[in-house]
């Protein structure tokens, strides 16, 4: 196989990878989500509109904090990382955007991106999320 074909193959099951870990997400943060932090990293990051949490048990915290939500995801893109910038680890950078409602507040434009690496689980490998970054989309006028 040439080095093209490896890179598109990458690149293709990245792309899949990305929509698959975006729909478990939202359905655990709207549906499960006691279960959501079960997707961070130990010592993962989340920026959350500025406002940082680090660990994976702060993390948690901080999403019990958060009303009832309803997510629609509009658009996924999602691209593997090179191996010399994540020391041969499998990584992948997904960006996501779309619309949430928490209770009691209107709906409102978000897009957020999650730094997701590999790790070895129990049927095989599973994504962990490494740093996220999620943002409200606020109107100008």
């Amino acid at each position: 196989m040439s080095t093209t074909t490896d890179k598109r193959t990458n690149v293709d099951l990245s792309g899949q990878s990305g929509v698959e870990f975006s729909k478990l997400f939202y359905e655990t943060m709207d549906k499960k989500r006691h279960l959501v932090s079960n997707l961070y990293l130990d010592d993962a990051s989340l920026i959350w509109n500025g406002n940082p949490y680090v660990g994976k048990e702060n993390i948690s915290k901080f999403f019990e904090t958060l009303p009832v939500s309803t997510t629609d995801i509009r658009s996924v893109d999602a691209q593997p990382i090179a191996d010399n910038f994540v020391q041969g680890r499998t990584t992948v950078l997904v960006s996501v955007s779309g619309i949430v409602k928490f209770s009691g507040k209107s709906s409102t434009l978000y897009s957020e991106s999650f730094l997701l690496t590999a790790q070895q689980g129990a049927n095989g490998n599973v994504w962990k999320i490494v740093s996220d970054c999620f943002r409200f989309h606020e109107t100008l006028s």
